[in-house]
């Protein structure tokens, strides 16, 4: 039962994790830019956003050299992208008018996190992050895999 449990948490903490850390950088820009939005900013976040994510799982989360347990934990990672990106997103659209500040906002906050992921996919379009989730999603999964063969390796 103890086994289940930390198994469990370790799985939240790392669903936690992977939405906390893509999607911050994200909210911080929109709060330095606000209205200035413009295709720059765009590219930034699509090389931003991915980056930050894989150095942070890959420098700092990934220590272990068992291969299913990086990989388990890059797949929840980045189910924790896809659950927390309507949340974050509507949260960050408030520096700019919108999300969190338009009446009725929070209905539309909790039918967007209950339907993350057409939510997270469409959101993100509009919010100029849908290259950056793509990305993240396909490469993080596949660099824990790559991981393993160094660690077979040393």
């Amino acid at each position: 039962m103890k086994a289940e449990l930390g198994r469990t948490t370790k799985a939240l903490t790392h669903a936690l994790l992977g939405g906390l850390v893509f999607w911050t950088p994200n909210v911080v820009v929109h709060w330095i830019i606000a209205y200035r939005f413009s295709g720059f900013v765009v590219i930034g976040l699509t090389v931003l956003l991915p980056a930050t994510t894989i150095f942070f799982f890959r420098m700092i989360s990934w220590p272990s050299p068992k291969q299913q347990s990086r990989l388990s934990q890059a797949l929840f990672a980045v189910l924790g992208i896809w659950i927390a990106g309507p949340s974050m997103l509507t949260f960050s659209s408030s520096f700019c008018g919108g999300g969190l500040s338009q009446p009725d906002a929070w209905r539309f906050f909790v039918f967007g996190t209950l339907l993350f992921p057409v939510f997270t996919l469409v959101m993100s379009a509009y919010d100029g992050t849908v290259f950056a989730v793509m990305l993240t999603t396909l490469l993080l999964p596949i660099l824990a895999n790559s991981r393993s063969k160094e660690a077979v390796l040393t």
